[in-house]
């Protein structure tokens, strides 16, 4: 033991001198050794009166103010990185009024290559003809929004945070338009300026822009200015736009609603109506709040099983939370896809906090992970020189429980529910070429039965030419059935040519911090290093581009016993075809596992390989196709085998049909059980998914989701973890002592339509059907599917209407 103890310490030790040989050697201290920064270009913008201009904004560039306007930009090819010229001429023209800014696009193309896929909203992973405009309204790379509409008219928009982190889940009220052209086809766009969150400023005022033209029968993007990904920096050397007059102010935005809820299982309606409001009395402060409202579900989670003592994280989708949550990100693993987070709005109204059962009561699952109500939420936002602030502040209704006691009779069981707080400041400056910032958050969760405090210190540095990039958090928690707890993380990015990347991070977070009353992250008790290599390459002879990836973690808890360790290299390589080819090669030596016991003890678990291929055709063509397969060791020295097959057919540009099948066939799956006990099982797992997707118009959506997940797992091997930290035990269970062999059956289907009737004003009807067993296997697949289909957890139909008005 003393052995291992001081092993890891010479082995944590040993990474802070190899960090800095590597930054020294790399010339991280020889500042004046990076290259230049990219120079900045200003384009002076026309402006006109909104009583002189009549434009329609429909797309076609038909108007005689059009005309007058000079072409912006020169468009160069940024995917691939080549930097050569478009093969097709793009003409961006842009002017703007006291209300907003009007973009235009002429884009030359030959018919028979356009390509056009209609979509929901904010669906940019779609290969089709679109456009973009990225505007960086704060002038100096701290903050900013992105627009884009695909041929057909699917609207796509959000917000981006230095240097490249583009997100999708902000909606704004603005209007776009497309239309085919003799020549090829056009765009047009009107982006209010009373959206948009930008400092108080003298005129003339400056906004960083960036417009890109996606070209889906090449599968290429062309750009101005010609800044690809491989390239570290993006929103600190875009040109600028200069106007003078742009200081919207009093603005606001009502969005009143009602729904109707009809719910089949408990054979209940439930009638609902409320606001939310936006209140922009300057360009640089916002004020908004919600009133009794409705997070009732219009949009489906995907369903996932996860029988692991590690959390699963769903994004954000309700309106009042995703507007101005750029100020609460604390640093880029916040949006990462496990993150590390402060804030995880999906907390506040989430399921409810969970009664006291007297001993003889009764109460379903169902009612206990029943979601709380909110009587309303208010939040502010805004900025004063290098300052931003955000507050937010939230409070749910009292939640009632039903249950019956053990003579069958009905019990009822109110809980109250829980207020929440959150105060966040970030002072950001870039005076000297180079962005540094410092940030403060704190959270409040108050309950009669928990208080949990959390606070916050964040730095950040981006150096001059973007070739260093550092992040950094320190964080304490205050809960006081728990105690207090510490914790923290430094990120570091090196990039020493474009296209090739070297990222480094160290975290500690000890075993009494928790952050996830109301933010997120994988786990405490753990210290961890972690280095990742990336390169992306298009100078290939054997395809138009090639990406690898090499990671390399190590995570003690801080027993010092090694938790996750291992070595994954995966890459793929689109071909000149456009088809692309993929693969993952991972090894996984022997560890420790302490959560998965679900605190009943540590065990060791053996060392494992992983690797997978994929290939998908051309997702261009109205029929691509994919497929990949996967082996997998399992931490007892058993395996599985999965594959997956997917279609997606678009026969016309309206009709989208995505079907995915897959199947995994587990040996020696190890889960927990109760107690110290733990058990293999051999399992079979199939999941299938459907997704149907029909446009009336662009602003007119039928869809009809489906997604089924099923696993029947037979018992195999028994064990009990051990007093102290070793192997797993074997154990040879007692006559009588019952199966433990299960199945699972989950379900989610939904049919809905959407009508936009105006920007941001919409009427959905939504019926959602959940169901979710478990079982014995004792039942065939298509029987486990007939029992959850037929007997719901929940069904519902939901007419919702929610109408903005706003200046």
């Amino acid at each position: 033991m003393y052995w291992t103890l001081r092993h890891a310490h010479m082995r944590v030790s040993l990474f802070f001198p190899a960090l800095f040989i590597f930054l020294y050697t790399n010339g991280a201290f020889a500042q004046s050794t990076e290259p230049s920064a990219l120079p900045l270009k200003t384009v002076v913008l026309a402006t006109a009166r909104r009583a002189d201009v009549d434009i329609k904004i429909d797309g076609r560039l038909d108007e005689s103010h059009w005309q007058t306007l000079p072409d912006i930009g020169e468009f160069a090819t940024v995917e691939p990185d080549t930097l050569v010229p478009g093969r097709h001429a793009t003409h961006l023209r842009m002017f703007y009024t006291e209300q907003g800014l009007y973009v235009a696009f002429d884009l030359h193309q030959p018919a028979d290559t356009l390509v056009s896929r209609l979509s929901s909203r904010d669906q940019r992973q779609i290969n089709r003809d679109a456009v973009f405009i990225t505007l960086d309204s704060s002038a100096e790379g701290r903050y900013g929004y992105w627009f884009g509409i695909a041929l057909g008219d699917s609207l796509m928009d959000g917000t981006i945070l230095p240097e490249r982190r583009y997100a999708g889940n902000w909606d704004g009220p603005w209007w776009g338009a497309t239309a085919v052209t003799d020549t090829g086809w056009s765009a047009e766009m009107f982006l209010p300026w009373s959206m948009m969150s930008m400092p108080q400023t003298a005129d003339p005022r400056t906004m960083g822009v960036y417009a890109s033209r996606k070209v889906g029968y090449l599968n290429q993007r062309w750009a101005w200015p010609a800044l690809p990904e491989t390239q570290p920096q993006f929103m600190s050397v875009l040109d600028h736009l200069q106007m003078e007059d742009v200081a919207p102010r009093q603005q606001y935005s009502i969005f009143p609603y009602s729904s109707v809820t009809s719910d089949r299982v408990e054979d209940e309606e439930h009638y609902k109506a409320g606001v939310d409001l936006f209140w922009r009395p300057s360009t640089d402060f916002q004020l908004s709040a919600t009133l009794n409202p409705d997070f009732g579900n219009v949009e489906a989670d995907d369903v996932i099983v996860n029988l692991t003592a590690i959390e699963t994280f769903f994004p954000e989708k309700r309106l009042f939370f995703l507007e101005g949550q750029e100020i609460f990100v604390t640093a880029p693993r916040a949006t990462s896809g496990v993150p590390t987070t402060l804030l995880n709005t999906r907390r506040i109204g989430g399921r409810a906090f969970r009664p006291n059962v007297p001993a003889g009561v009764s109460v379903p699952a169902t009612e206990r992970g029943q979601p709380a109500e909110l009587d309303g939420a208010l939040k502010a936002t805004g900025e004063t020189g290098g300052l931003r602030y955000g507050v937010l502040a939230a409070s749910e209704d009292e939640t009632r429980f039903y249950g019956s006691d053990a003579l069958g009779n009905p019990v009822s069981l109110d809980q109250d529910g829980r207020d929440f707080a959150v105060a966040r400041a970030l002072y950001e400056d870039s005076s000297t070429g180079a962005s540094r910032s410092v940030g403060w958050m704190s959270t409040a969760v108050t309950h009669p039965e928990r208080d949990a405090y959390v606070h916050a210190v964040d730095g950040h540095y981006l150096s001059r030419t973007g070739q260093w990039q550092w992040d950094g958090q320190l964080i304490h928690s205050d809960i006081d059935v728990d105690g207090e707890g510490s914790g923290g993380f430094i990120d570091m990015r090196y990039s020493p040519k474009q296209g090739r990347n070297h990222i480094a991070a160290v975290e500690y977070f000890d075993d009494t911090v928790n952050i996830n009353d109301l933010g997120f992250f994988r786990r405490n008790d753990v210290i961890g290093t972690r280095y990742i290599f990336q390169e992306r390459r298009s100078d290939i002879s054997f395809g138009r581009d090639l990406y690898t990836q090499v990671l390399i973690p190590h995570e003690w808890n801080t027993d010092w016993q090694v938790i996750r360790t291992g070595v994954f290299w995966e890459g793929d390589i689109v071909r000149h075809d456009l088809s692309e080819f993929r693969w993952d090669l991972n090894y996984f030596p022997d560890r420790y596992e302490d959560l998965n016991s679900f605190g009943n003890g540590t065990y060791k678990i053996k060392q494992r390989s992983q690797f997978a291929l994929g290939y998908s055709t051309d997702s261009s063509r109205p029929l691509m196709a994919s497929v990949d397969a996967r082996y997998e060791g399992e931490e007892m020295g058993g395996h599985n085998v999965s594959g997956r097959a997917g279609l997606v057919w678009r026969p016309m540009d309206r009709l989208t049909t995505d079907f995915s099948i897959y199947h995994r066939q587990r040996y020696g799956w190890l889960l927990h059980q109760s107690g110290t006990n733990m058990t293999t099982f051999d399992a079979e797992e199939w999941n299938a998914r459907l997704d149907f997707d029909f446009f009336f118009t662009a602003r007119q959506q039928f869809r009809a989701s489906f997604q089924w997940v099923g696993i029947k797992a037979f018992e195999d091997e028994f064990f009990t973890i051990p007093a102290r930290p070793d192997d797993l035990l074997p154990r040879t269970k007692a006559p009588g002592e019952p199966s433990d062999n299960f199945s699972i059956s989950t379900l989610n289907f939904q049919l809905r339509y959407r009508w936009q009737m105006a920007p941001m004003s919409d009427l959905f009807v939504v019926y959602t059907k959940n169901g979710n067993q478990r079982r014995l296997p004792d039942e065939e697949f298509r029987d486990m599917f007939s029992r959850v289909n037929g007997t719901p957890v929940s069904e519902q139909l939901v007419v919702k209407l929610r109408y903005r008005f706003g200046s």
